[in-house]
C-alpha cells in the first residue's frame, strides 16, 4: 500500500488538441458510436490509434494522498471557470469564450492552471447531437402534467453541449465487524372480548431477540462517485444506468471537437463519499449473515484493504430551453441516452385532475349512502 505512484505523463492531462483534416485543413471531432476521427466537411475519417501503453490502470489511493508534492503537469488546455454556477471546463481549440454549458451564464473567466490527477480512462459518446436532441424530444413530449405549448417552445429555444464529466471510481476489499440483535418470531393464542361480548380468540405474532455478532467480507468494483459538484445529484443519479465496460484507455483524440470538465472533488472527497455509498451493501450483508426474520444493527467497523481508484471521463449532453421567461435544465446520458430534467407543471391539468378525483369520491360516497339507505328501507318495509 505504500509503493510509490506512477509517473504521470503531461500527455495524460485534459487536453485541447486541434486535429486538422489532411484533406481540407478543417479540424477533425470524433464520432460518436465509432473509433474515428471524422472531418465534418469533407467526410475524411482517421482512426483512433490506442496508446501505446495503456493508461487504464487502477492506481493505489494511499500514494496519491499526499498530491501536493508529487510532480504532477499543470493543465495543458484552456480552462474556462463559470461565475454563476463554479463549474470550471475546457474551450475547444475553435472555441472562444462561450456561455457556461451548464447554468447558461455568459460570466465565464479564465481558470488559472492546477497540478492535478489526470484522467486514466474515457467513456467516448455513443450517442451524436442529433440523436441526443431526438432523446430530448421524446422526454419533453412524454411530460404529463406540463403545459400542452411544452413541447413546441421546448424544442425552438433549447441549447444543447456536449460535456465529458470527470468521475472516480473506487475498488475495495472491506472487512467488517458487526453486533446486533436477531429476532424470531413465534405466535401465540390470546383470549379476547368482541364488540358483542363474545369470548374469541386471536393468533399474534411476537419476537425472541438474540444478540448476535460477527464479521462479513464485502468486494467494491468501480464504485463510482461524480467529480463535480456542478451537476445537480438528484438527475445525476438518475443517469447512473453506466456500462462500465465500455472505458477505454484515456486518448485526447475522444475529447476532439468535445468540452471536458475539471474536477471541484477532490480524491478525498470522492473517497469520502464513495465509503458512504458503500454502506448500504455492507448493511445488506451484515442483515443476511445475522439472519433470523428480523435484525438489528447496533455497531460495526468497516476495515478497507487494497484500496484503488480510476479518473475517468463520462460522456453527458447537457441542456436547457425556456420556457415563459424562466430557463428549465436537462441532461442526457452520452452512452445510453437515458435523460434526467425538469419541466413545467401546468395548473390546469393539475386542477382539472383535482376536480375530477373529488367527483370520483364523492359519487362513490352517493352511490354507497344510497345503496346503505336502500337497505336500511327494506329492511323497515319487511318488519312492519
Amino acid at each position: 500500500m505504500n509503493t510509490p505512484p506512477p509517473r504521470l505523463e503531461p500527455t495524460a492531462h485534459v487536453e485541447s488538441v486541434r486535429h486538422p483534416c489532411p484533406s481540407c485543413g478543417a479540424g477533425l471531432a470524433f464520432a460518436p458510436g465509432t473509433k474515428h476521427l471524422k472531418c465534418p466537411y469533407c467526410g475524411h475519417e482517421e482512426e483512433i490509434v490506442a496508446p501505446t501503453e495503456g493508461t487504464l490502470r487502477e492506481l493505489d489511493i494511499e500514494a496519491y494522498w499526499n498530491l501536493a508534492h508529487l510532480n504532477i503537469a499543470e493543465d495543458d488546455a484552456r480552462v474556462q471557470h463559470c461565475n454563476g454556477c463554479g463549474a470550471e471546463f475546457t474551450l475547444r481549440p475553435d472555441m472562444e469564450a462561450d456561455d457556461c454549458p451548464f447554468c447558461g451564464s455568459h460570466v465565464i473567466v479564465p481558470a488559472a492552471p492546477e497540478r492535478r490527477i489526470p484522467p486514466n480512462g474515457v467513456l467516448p459518446f455513443r450517442l451524436d447531437a442529433r440523436k441526443a436532441r431526438d432523446m430530448y424530444r421524446q422526454w419533453i413530449g412524454s411530460r404529463f402534467w406540463a403545459p400542452n405549448d411544452l413541447k413546441k417552445r421546448a424544442e425552438a429555444e433549447s441549447t444543447l453541449h456536449s460535456m465529458y464529466v470527470p468521475y472516480w471510481t473506487f475498488d475495495s476489499e472491506t472487512t467488517t465487524h458487526y453486533t446486533g440483535m436477531r429476532g424470531e418470531h413465534y405466535w401465540v393464542t390470546e383470549s379476547y372480548t368482541d364488540s358483542e361480548g363474545r369470548s374469541q380468540t386471536r393468533q399474534v405474532r411476537k419476537t425472541r431477540w438474540y444478540p448476535a455478532s460477527g464479521t462479513v467480507w464485502v468486494n467494491f468494483d468501480d464504485e463510482l462517485v461524480i467529480a463535480t459538484k456542478t451537476l445537480p445529484a438528484k438527475y445525476t443519479q438518475h443517469m447512473q444506468d453506466w456500462q462500465l465496460s465500455g472505458v477505454t484507455d484515456y486518448n485526447a483524440a475522444f475529447l476532439s471537437g468535445y468540452q471536458a470538465m475539471r474536477y471541484d472533488v477532490d480524491l478525498a472527497q470522492g473517497w469520502q463519499t464513495a465509503q458512504i455509498q458503500m454502506r448500504p451493501a455492507i448493511e445488506r450483508a451484515i442483515r443476511s449473515d445475522i439472519g433470523g426474520d428480523e435484525q438489528q444493527i447496533h455497531g460495526y467497523d468497516v476495515h478497507h484493504e487494497n484500496v484503488t481508484f480510476k479518473h475517468v471521463l463520462l460522456p453527458i449532453y447537457s441542456g436547457a430551453y425556456r420556457y415563459r421567461q424562466k430557463i428549465w435544465r436537462f441532461f442526457i446520458n452520452g452512452q445510453t441516452g437515458k435523460v434526467a430534467g425538469e419541466a413545467p407543471v401546468s395548473f390546469w391539468k393539475v386542477l382539472l385532475a383535482v376536480l375530477l378525483g373529488l367527483i370520483i369520491v364523492g359519487g362513490i360516497i352517493y352511490f354507497t349512502q344510497g345503496a346503505e339507505g336502500g337497505s336500511v328501507s327494506s329492511s323497515i318495509n319487511i318488519s312492519l
